[in-house]
């Protein structure tokens, strides 16, 4: 508990400067779009099913709020949405503290892979979509059931784990893909000024 409230300050004071907080207002954000989208993402974390006392399998979605805001925006907003998921159940403080830890993890990895994609891959529209969204968000949610399954490891043997938690990874992972490519792609083609890691000119040019 306390290693992984060391690491949620240290990754806070590396992506929340001075400068982030002075600069905030001012960010060209849809704000009543954010607001939606942390109301959203708590409710659809509300609907999970579960599998072991523990842990339970839901839909993620933070690829979409990484591509839509960027890393360090949808980190503060997911800060709310794990606020509201205290409010809205009993679970206690370390595990909502864990679930914020792998969040971010998740986010980063996620962010990290659009950035390779955007340097290393062709600027093309089906590259953002096929790799940055939907292939990323469906490893965010492997990363994230495997960090969840391991704060459990004192709690269940590995052979509970696999046989009723590690054995749905594929069977998530694919609707989450699946979620977060809808997402993005209806995004993209109604909505490009909100998506802040889509650029038009790069992207529907090929480039």
């Amino acid at each position: 508990m306390l290693l992984t409230a060391f690491f949620l300050l240290l990754l806070a004071a590396l992506l929340f400067s001075r400068d982030f907080w002075r600069e905030l207002p001012y960010k060209a954000v849809p704000w009543p779009v954010a607001g939606a989208s942390v109301c959203a993402l708590a409710l659809l974390w509300q609907t999970d099913a579960a599998v072991l006392d523990a842990l339970s399998i839901h839909f993620l979605a933070l690829t979409t709020l990484v591509l839509l805001f960027g890393l360090r925006l949808s980190c503060l907003f997911f800060v709310l949405v794990i606020t509201l998921q205290w409010l809205m159940n009993t679970q206690d403080i370390q595990t909502l503290v864990w679930t914020l830890a792998c969040g971010w993890l998740v986010m980063a990895l996620n962010y990290a892979v659009y950035l390779l994609c955007y340097h290393y891959l062709p600027r093309h529209l089906f590259i953002y979509l096929f790799v940055g969204a939907f292939l990323n968000s469906a490893l965010g949610m492997v990363v994230f059931m495997m960090l969840q399954a391991w704060y459990q490891a004192d709690q269940y043997s590995a052979h509970q784990l696999y046989d009723s938690y590690l054995i749905f990874i594929p069977l998530a992972a694919l609707p989450e893909a699946l979620l977060n490519g809808m997402a993005m792609t209806l995004l993209v083609i109604y909505k490009p000024e909100w998506v802040y890691t889509f650029y038009q000119r790069i992207y529907l040019a090929g480039k």
